[in-house]
């Protein structure tokens, strides 16, 4: 009589172990989701960072292409900053308006006007992929010393705040920080 009990009660599982681990595997999976959700949203950062650092990397580029300007001494500004499609330079030579296709086609360019549509060109294209971002260039333009510029890009940078515990309306819109990029350059 014993037996037949103890075969009864290793007959399967109960319903209430069922339930108990269908919710870890919930849990689980939830925690893989929230894993994949922060995977995304670092891939999305490093992607705006490594964009920041190549358009840096070019406006450098046009300063080495133009050294008649930049490399000069005393022709290039002390300082200028760009933000949105809008240059501010003191000395007015980068924020010149240049004609339609000037620079372009073939009539000829100063190196202040080339300096001002590589600039502004720059601005635009850092308009189209990084909207409300700022740069400054400090430049040391001292008449017989190699010029020198530091190239100082900031922006607000979106991230996934994987650590809180609670979704509410404030949380909806993503938690921004202000990043910054410098590169050095001797035009």
């Amino acid at each position: 009589m014993q037996l037949t009990m103890h075969r009864r009660q290793a007959a399967g599982f109960s319903l209430i172990e069922a339930l108990i681990t269908m919710v870890v595997v919930g849990v689980g999976l939830l925690g893989l989701a929230k894993i994949q959700a922060a995977a995304v949203g670092n891939t999305q950062i490093s992607r705006v960072r490594s964009l920041v650092a190549l358009q840096t990397e070019s406006l450098a580029a046009a300063m080495h292409g133009n050294r008649a300007f930049w490399a000069a001494g005393g022709t290039a500004p002390a300082t200028f900053s760009v933000a949105g499609q809008t240059v501010t330079d003191s000395s007015n030579v980068l924020n010149q308006t240049l004609a339609p296709g000037q620079c372009l086609t073939g009539s000829p360019c100063t190196p202040q006007q080339l300096a001002a549509y590589d600039v502004q060109q720059w601005a635009s294209t850092m308009n189209g992929n990084f909207p409300g971002y700022g740069a400054t260039v400090n430049c040391t333009t001292t008449v017989g010393v190699p010029v020198n510029c530091n190239i100082t890009v900031t922006w607000n940078e979106k991230y996934i705040a994987v650590n809180t515990p609670t979704a509410s309306a404030a949380a909806a819109a993503a938690p921004t920080t202000q990043q910054s990029f410098t590169v050095y350059v001797q035009p």
